[in-house]
């Protein structure tokens, strides 16, 4: 069994939640490439973490999604780093995957010329990541909470034109995905150039939405070109981001967790 150091535990915890939720998975491991012998296969996918072990998601079933899921549980160990490295010293502080989402959504607004950049999923009405969160706290929850910004070039106005935008984009997506197929690896892409919210939506990693909001006719091109762009990135800080679930408990394994089943 490896040994991880007792400071490291609660990011394994997180990171093990992290790949429950996203794959829907049973159980996850972190396997020795020396003990990682091969399973039902069928049951389970697996992908090599940068150190050399083996990350292993368990289903109950053989998933139907293979090829999407086996794609987002390689972006989940880009994002594992040195984790289980076993270091006692401190890493070096860096901005969370949150703050870091803002400013990619932030720069992505900036080379598409839209009023705000979003990311959604289709199973609820929570923004996970947002450009500019201002008036959308209520019935759009930001996850992080809301961060108040200072007025820019146009003032009041500039803030207004935002928020209209923004939730007339939103009221637009959420009759638009159909989770099942999106978790099936079909992918939504959805242009409206003119009306009352002008936007355009992609699909990521399963069950989630990035979306351009616009104030007036806008270039897709241009739109398309950046976030062909930021797209990988975006997927990545998203996948990075901490549930909103409670955290597992203490008890946790420490290269192993199972999914909690419902009493």
């Amino acid at each position: 069994m490896l040994r991880i150091a007792p400071n490291v535990q609660a990011d394994l915890d997180r990171f093990f939640t992290l790949v429950l939720r996203e794959l829907s998975a049973r159980e996850a491991r972190i396997l020795d490439a020396r003990e990682a012998a091969p399973g039902d296969e069928s049951r389970e996918l697996r992908c090599l973490l940068p150190d050399g072990r083996v990350l292993v998601a368990l289903f109950d079933d053989p998933p139907e999604d293979r090829e999407p899921k086996q794609r987002r549980l390689e972006m989940l160990a880009s994002t594992f780093g040195d984790v289980v490295d076993g270091s006692a010293s401190p890493r070096p502080s860096r901005p969370s995957a949150a703050r870091s989402l803002c400013d990619e959504l932030k720069a992505l607004c900036a080379r598409a010329g839209a009023v705000n950049a979003l990311v959604i999923d289709a199973n609820s009405p929570v923004v996970w990541g947002a450009a500019r969160t201002r008036g959308l706290g209520d019935e759009w929850p930001v996850v992080g909470g809301e961060v108040e910004e200072k007025d820019e070039a146009g003032g009041i106005d500039r803030i207004g034109q935002v928020d209209v935008a923004s939730r007339a984009a939103l009221e637009t997506v959420r009759g638009l995905a159909d989770p099942a197929t999106l978790r099936k690896g079909k992918r939504l892409r959805h242009v409206e150039r003119e009306g009352k919210g002008p936007l355009i939506v992609h699909s990521f990693a399963g069950i989630y939405l990035l979306v351009l909001a616009y104030a007036a006719p806008f270039d897709e091109l241009r739109a398309e070109r950046a976030i062909a762009e930021s797209l990988p990135r975006i997927e990545q800080l998203v996948l990075a981001l901490p549930p909103l679930d409670p955290s597992p408990s203490a008890g946790a394994a420490v290269l192993k967790m199972r999914r909690r089943r419902p009493h």
